[in-house]
């Protein structure tokens, strides 16, 4: 059936072949971004904070 579209046999030796797998190599932890790192822990908690003091204050003063 498809005899008129055969073309001929696959030489495999002219394949590439298989690429490893070869990791990214990973930069050094560096100490300078622990400061970067608790300032963006600070920025997210203190107005935190700040909401569910204002929450608590709202909620025992209105009981009263």
């Amino acid at each position: 059936m498809m005899d008129q579209y055969y073309i001929g046999e696959i030489d495999p030796s002219t394949f590439p072949k298989k690429a490893t797998y070869k990791p990214a190599k990973q930069a050094h932890y560096d100490q300078d971004k622990t400061s970067e790192f608790i300032i963006r822990i600070l920025q997210f908690l203190v107005p935190l904070a700040i909401l569910g003091l204002a929450v608590a204050v709202r909620f025992y003063t209105k009981t009263s």
